[in-house]
């Protein structure tokens, strides 16, 4: 009778440590997983983007990162963010090389999967989402018709760009302003000076903390627009509200991470031409829940 009290202790701390064990396996990634991301960037020197990972904190880990199509570009891992069972890990890919005549070509170039090499010596081929590489018509002259003053964004999926233009340009249109079906679905806002007379522009060309939509939706806008020297010119976005769009415009609520270039279509009075661009950058706010399902959901996968 006196080892009773022993024994029940002893299918206590057996019973306890398997359920944690339970509890631990049920939480582990069978390997490490790119979240899903939409970016769609420049093929040029300089041009770089982040693709984030989660990872076990024990077991295969990746330790190199290799994309086939971008041959010279340059791979580096940034700080991690520790959950209770993952990490979370980026790695910045920069095209710091000047791009290759043989990489280069005429169509944009598309990647939806990265070869990650892991601590165990072994490599998978791992999805990544979206990205396209869109190779940019050469300059015949450097002559910037626009001086960049600030650019903000907010974890309200609003942000902006804003610049002062260095001659008298005419607003020739916008490129690529309504993305496909399959694309996360962005609201775009022009603002200039020169648009003040027009209803419901708003003036407080603000930059800083504060970061609002400002000017008039593209879609309402009649090109050519006409904007003097020194001007603002403004170029908000807004990710459309996933909740109430169509099933097919709900493409931002399956991506991690968005990066894109937006650009206006400029000319001087001379003829030349030139683009203001405008940069969206969304980077979703992981919760533990969200690890939790996408964990989940790579354990479903056969």
């Amino acid at each position: 009778m006196k080892k009773s009290p022993l024994i029940a202790v002893f299918l206590l701390a057996s019973v306890s440590w398997i359920g944690n064990l339970w509890i631990y396996e049920k939480n582990q990634l069978p390997e490490p997983v790119f979240l899903s991301h939409f970016i769609d960037l420049p093929l040029e020197r300089g041009t770089s983007f982040k693709l984030s990972y989660l990872e076990n904190h024990r077991g295969l880990h990746i330790v190199n990162v290799e994309i086939p199509e971008l041959p010279h570009a340059s791979v580096n891992f940034l700080n991690k963010n520790r959950y209770t069972y993952q990490n979370y890990q980026s790695v910045l890919i920069a095209l710091e090389q000047q791009i290759q005549e043989t990489d280069a070509s005429e169509v944009p170039l598309h990647i939806k999967r990265v070869r990650a090499w892991l601590s165990d010596g072994s490599s998978r081929l791992l999805d990544i989402g979206d990205v396209t590489l869109t190779p940019q018509a050469k300059k015949t002259a450097d002559r910037p018709l626009f001086e960049f003053s600030s650019s903000g964004s907010s974890n309200q999926n609003v942000g902006y760009t804003l610049v002062t233009t260095k001659e008298d340009l005419i607003i020739t249109g916008i490129e690529n302003s309504y993305p496909d079906q399959s694309s996360p679905r962005i609201k775009l806002y022009i603002g200039a000076l020169s648009l003040e007379q027009e209803p419901g522009y708003l003036t407080s060309l603000r930059s800083g903390d504060t970061v609002e939509v400002e000017g008039l939706p593209a879609e309402d806008i009649s090109f050519p627009l006409a904007v003097k020297k020194g001007s603002y010119v403004r170029l908000s976005y807004r990710f459309q509200d996933t909740g109430t769009e169509p099933p097919e415009h709900k493409a931002a609520e399956k991506y991690n991470r968005i990066e894109k270039v937006v650009r206006l279509k400029v000319q001087a009075s001379d003829g030349f031409k030139d683009d203001m661009a405008g940069f969206i950058n969304y980077d979703s706010d992981l919760s533990a829940s969200n690890i939790q399902k996408i964990v989940q959901a790579r354990r479903e996968l056969p």
